[in-house]
């Protein structure tokens, strides 16, 4: 009986399937198109994991725009330049997650750990800065993340760390360090603990009325000593964070291994997982890389009870219809694409660089109510009908694709209909529920076509017809889960 982090071995009962390769890039990114499945399948579940890790670290990370160290002054008063170019962080990371860039997922996931808010901030270099730290340490190294994430000017302005000075301390982000990002709530640090904390972190600022760089001044720091976990010294930002990460490590790694399980895997925490995830954590001196590795090449994260188990929020909606379609956002959709995703998202309660609070988005089932389900399928709609019908070269593609997934049929539309269902749902379609969308597959095609077998998907029709299929699809719970 193999141990639940031992590397996945598939057998005839747990095979290596294009469904667990869709769970896979599901959960590691936003779906899997065709040509995802079938290359992953001729590779081994450890193999295919390490590809996609190594495939991350080696793209390069987004160049920095002209604009990333702007002030207001630079922007002279043009507030249409100064909001294009906020628009346009937020776009070019959703065309980066529709294009399969994984980075861009698991950032995703820092964002709503290391949370800020783009209104309390509103400076775009700042925004800019933010970002990209999500980006760089994705899968890097925690700590360092950690280091640098209280510098950042955005947390600064954020969690008032700009105000925690020497004379005037300001406990907001000395809680959230220890409370959110590192060792969880009253987990391993003590209200006193706090104001001790914040004294060691004074000195730091950032000008968000003029978008100023972030800095340090001698002068603002609390030079005087700090009791910080039952240790007393004169102690600064970089002690603090040695104490956390050596006093701590405990705490620290198990903290972050659920949220990270919970996430990625499952809601319900397997504790002798996250046990031995969080020794993996601590013994690679807290870089996230072998964490994610080991994790997903695991034989427990391939288990079928974990395959679409989670809710999608409102960004994997639309994205992952898009990746598993297998389209490209810059060949194949209208350039107003990544701004409707954008905006769709925020209807639906996830809007970029805006969690709810400090403690981001709840997730799961907060993401669906009365109103986001039906927004859900509304907005499910705009995007097949506005972007897929609308564009000639995605029609081509859905109709490759349904051709590549029923392959050799053409010409059987519960074949094909099975086949789309298995590739963009979480399971196959069975009974009624499957005699109703090979209905909306047929569509208006007079039933003695399909009787003589003279329709098949190189009809002019069958791109449409694919599309009415999804429509159906994307009103079913199994759309709304990844």
């Amino acid at each position: 009986m193999p141990a639940p982090l031992d590397p996945f071995q598939p057998t005839p009962s747990k095979p290596w399937s294009a469904e667990r390769v869709i769970h896979l890039h599901r959960r590691v990114g936003f779906g899997a198109s065709f040509q995802d499945v079938e290359s992953a399948l001729t590779k081994s579940p450890a193999q295919h994991v390490n590809d996609l890790f190594d495939g991350m670290k080696s793209k390069p990370l987004p160049g920095d725009p002209y604009w990333a160290n702007w002030t207001w002054l630079d922007y002279d008063d043009d507030n249409d330049l100064f909001n294009d170019h906020y628009e346009t962080v937020i776009e070019d990371w959703v065309k980066a997650m529709a294009s399969g860039d994984l980075r861009s997922k698991i950032a995703l996931f820092w964002h709503n750990h290391f949370v800020t808010e783009w209104e309390t901030y509103t400076c775009t270099n700042y925004q800019w800065s933010y970002f990209k730290l999500l980006m760089q340490y994705a899968i890097g190294n925690f700590r360092e993340f950690v280091e640098k994430m209280g510098k950042n000017a955005a947390m600064l302005v954020y969690l008032n760390g700009n105000q925690n000075r020497k004379n005037e301390p300001n406990e907001n982000y000395a809680r959230e360090l220890m409370e959110l990002f590192t060792m969880g709530e009253g987990n391993g640090y003590t209200q006193a603990d706090i104001p001790e904390v914040a004294k060691a972190l004074t000195g730091y600022y950032a000008n968000m009325y003029d978008c100023l760089p972030s800095g340090f001044d001698a002068d603002d720091f609390n030079n005087g000593a700090k009791n910080v976990f039952g240790q007393i010294g004169n102690w600064n930002y970089d002690d603090v964070h040695e104490l956390i990460f050596t006093r701590k490590a405990d705490q620290v790694a198990h903290y972050i291994c659920t949220k990270i399980y919970k996430h990625f895997v499952y809601q319900q925490v397997d504790e002798q997982v996250v046990l031995a995830l969080a020794t993996t954590f601590k013994d690679n001196n807290w870089d996230l890389e072998p964490v994610f590795r080991q994790l997903f090449q695991s034989e427990h994260f391939f288990e079928q009870d974990f395959i679409g188990a989670h809710i999608k929020s409102p960004v994997e909606v639309f994205v992952t219809t898009v990746k598993t379609a297998g389209l490209d956002v810059v060949e194949d959709l209208d350039v107003g694409f990544a701004g409707s995703v954008s905006y769709w998202s925020s209807l639906l309660g996830q809007e970029l660089f805006e969690p709810v609070d400090v403690a981001g988005w709840p997730g799961h089932h907060a993401w669906l109510n009365e109103n986001t389900l039906t927004n859900r399928w509304s907005l499910s709609g705009d995007l097949l009908y506005r972007y897929f019908a609308d564009s000639e070269s995605a029609r081509t593609k859905l109709q490759a694709l349904a051709v590549d997934l029923a392959n050799p049929v053409i010409n059987d539309p519960v074949i094909i209909t099975e086949a789309i269902c298995n590739h963009f749902l979480s399971r196959t379609l069975e009974g009624d529920l499957l005699a109703t969308a090979v209905q909306y597959f047929k569509g208006d095609i007079p039933e003695n076509y399909y009787d003589d077998g003279s329709w098949n998907l190189y009809w002019n029709e069958a791109p449409y017809q694919i599309l009415n299929l999804l429509s159906f699809l994307s009103r079913l719970p199994e759309w709304q889960l990844t």
